[in-house]
């Protein structure tokens, strides 16, 4: 008798409420708020394997986490039960069977993030834990009071590709290796049909803390006029730093919308 399957889940949140991704002790986080719900279900505790470490505040639409299971229940009983069990800030969007043992992470081929920047003179109470509130103070005195699109653009082209990304991660980010593939940055106003929206999607292979939200910082700073598009290029490479990028934009405007994994999984 072969090993028992693991669970696959694709799981979207709001993190507004949350520690971020990871299991905190006395934190209340999405890893241990899905691991509680799983455990009420299967009998004893799992450890659930994420396939990425968002921040506090960020959200997602796609996220995927596997666990080993102690029962044999069905994806759709898993689906059912969890969901009823999950507080209304998290839930199970999918569940699959997958390898025994399956850690998502490692099977990752590319992750999409989108990030959103509200233009507006007065904040907007509806979109407070999604969109990034750019007013007249963040603006200045550009009298369209809009971002130049035209220069975002610019910049972000030459974002895309594989360099070394060292000057847009956390300054706490000690890892060795900074090389990094933008594989998409694409800079689309009036998102979802709202004049007053900016969406900056991104897709990449893998990312480093915050790695994102400086990349949204550093288009949002050459959009207002902050900084020249054609040096956004002199940003990349061994010798940058990160304090020679822009700001790391706030977390509440950004989410994991997707992430494909290997062996054909969407």
């Amino acid at each position: 008798m072969g090993e028992r399957a693991a669970v696959l889940l694709s799981v979207a949140y709001d993190g507004t409420a949350f520690s971020g991704w990871a299991r905190q002790p006395g934190q209340r986080t999405v890893q241990g708020t899905l691991e509680e719900a799983i455990a009420s279900m299967n009998g004893a505790p799992v450890e659930l394997r994420g396939a990425s470490r968002t921040d506090a505040g960020v959200h997602a639409l796609g996220q995927r986490a596997a666990f080993d299971p102690a029962r044999e229940i069905p994806p759709q009983g898993w689906l059912m039960g969890l969901n009823a069990a999950l507080p209304d800030d998290v839930s199970v969007r999918a569940v699959e069977d997958a390898p025994a043992g399956y850690t998502p992470r490692f099977d990752t081929v590319d992750k999409h993030y989108r990030y959103l920047v509200l233009l507006d003179p007065v904040r907007d109470p509806l979109l407070r834990h999604r969109a990034w509130h750019l007013g007249p103070r963040e603006l200045g005195k550009r009298a369209e009071r809009r971002l130049d699109l035209t220069a975002m653009r610019e910049a972000a082209a030459h974002l895309v590709g594989t360099h070394d990304f060292r000057a847009f991660r956390a300054a706490d980010d000690a890892r060795e290796n900074t090389v990094r593939t933008v594989i998409s940055l694409d800079v689309t106003p009036s998102f979802a049909g709202d004049p007053r929206l900016f969406a900056l999607d991104v897709v990449g292979t893998a990312f480093m803390k915050n790695m994102v939200r400086i990349l949204a910082g550093t288009l949002v700073e050459v959009g207002t006029g902050g900084r020249e598009a054609a040096r956004v290029g002199d940003l990349l490479g061994a010798h940058a730093e990160r304090r020679q990028a822009g700001p790391t934009a706030p977390a509440h405007g950004l989410t994991l919308v997707s992430m494909r994994l290997g062996r054909g999984r969407p």
